[in-house]
């Protein structure tokens, strides 16, 4: 399941885009005819030009996107090792947001995770968009690069930070107290599951009595990823057998998807989610918390029980687009809804780690 949340979508600091010439309007036409979940008129898909693209695309899907060769290379590597200061950057509105990564600069350096971004080298960062942001952040390996941030309790901190070349986990383990929580932000096919399943190895061996306690699980900074893995993770906590979900087609054939065997886990569950939770990671919170697995906890869920598929085009060009609606086990979907926590938390709450933490455990099993 592809995808950003257009409200709040993630890019890697130092992600520079880039534009798109030349598109092949009528592979585009041809494909969006044949393979969108909703087909579209004809008068939309006549409506596509090169100057209009973006805009008309998402018009006819709201989740379709387009890129050039070169900008889904640069988002492709991203997942991996880049030069920066080790956080994303989301927008909530005109105030950009970091969201720290565990081991990098910025979190050597002492920024809490979603903090405000204020200054860039003394330039203000409120108002400009995210390429702007990434252009004023990104440099050489070396280089530094001096913030004023605004920390979650009010105040107002200056750090300077040295950019580096720094690989980001897709899952952490976040000390918070004298417990541990796991951050789950994107789920990555085949390798998701495989690194969960790793880190609650190490909380185990650390104290083995975490095998019984509950397991927090901060879905917060999820915005989507790979269906399958969501489906996958989700079944290690759930019984052979049991029903995840179903996938619907433009179709209308739906195939049923099922738990698969192995190992499996028996802690109770608390995921924390919000308005950036969403596709892949909706998907995984709604099936535990149907099955009685979960409890969730924050503010309610973007709302997209869709997935996308990216086809390469004839160019290079990649074109993003809706494939298919995902149903939750009982037979319901997300989109458009979002799922709402079992306990409400008030806006600023959601930012403070510490605080949900103690908001959750304050639930009864």
């Amino acid at each position: 399941m592809k995808g950003v949340p257009a409200a709040a979508f993630f890019l890697a600091v130092l992600l520079a885009a880039s534009r798109l010439y030349g598109a092949p309007l009528e592979e585009i036409r041809d494909i969006l005819r044949r393979h969108l979940l909703n087909p579209p008129g004809e008068a939309a898909l006549a409506a596509l030009s090169e100057e209009n693209l973006p805009t008309k695309l998402r018009d006819i899907d709201p989740y379709a996107r387009i890129f050039s060769a070169a900008e889904y290379r640069a988002f492709t590597a991203a997942r991996h090792a880049w030069v920066g200061i080790g956080a994303d950057l989301s927008l909530r509105g005109s105030v950009p947001i970091l969201h720290v990564y565990r081991g990098g600069p910025a979190d050597r350096a002492g920024i809490p995770d979603r903090s405000r971004l204020l200054e860039i080298d003394g330039r203000p960062a409120s108002g400009l968009d995210a390429e702007s942001l990434a252009i004023l952040l990104k440099g050489q390996e070396g280089t530094d690069v001096h913030l004023m941030v605004g920390l979650p309790d009010g105040s107002k901190a200056r750090f300077r930070l040295r950019r580096e070349s720094f690989t980001p986990l897709d899952v952490e383990m976040v000390p918070v107290g004298d417990r541990h929580v796991v951050r789950i932000r994107d789920f990555v096919g085949g390798m998701t599951r495989p690194a969960l399943r790793s880190i609650l190895n190490v909380l185990f061996r650390m104290d083995p009595a975490h095998k019984a306690a509950r397991l927090i699980v901060d879905l917060r900074d999820a915005p989507g990823g790979d269906l399958y893995e969501a489906f996958d993770l989700a079944g290690v906590f759930l019984p052979a057998g049991t029903l995840l979900g179903t996938i619907r087609g433009r179709d209308g054939n739906a195939v049923e998807i099922r738990a698969p065997q192995g190992d499996k886990y028996a802690m109770p569950l608390i995921l924390l989610v919000g308005p950036e939770t969403a596709s892949a990671a909706e998907i995984f919170a709604g099936v535990l918390r149907h099955h009685g697995r979960a409890l969730l906890v924050g503010r309610t869920t973007f709302g997209k029980c869709l997935s996308q598929t990216d086809l390469r085009l004839s160019d290079g060009s990649v074109l993003r687009y809706t494939n298919k609606e995902v149903l939750l086990p009982g037979g319901e979907s997300c989109t458009g809804k979002g799922l709402t926590p079992d306990l409400a938390v008030r806006e600023f709450e959601l930012d403070s780690l510490p605080r949900l933490v103690k908001r959750a455990e304050s639930l009864r099993p």
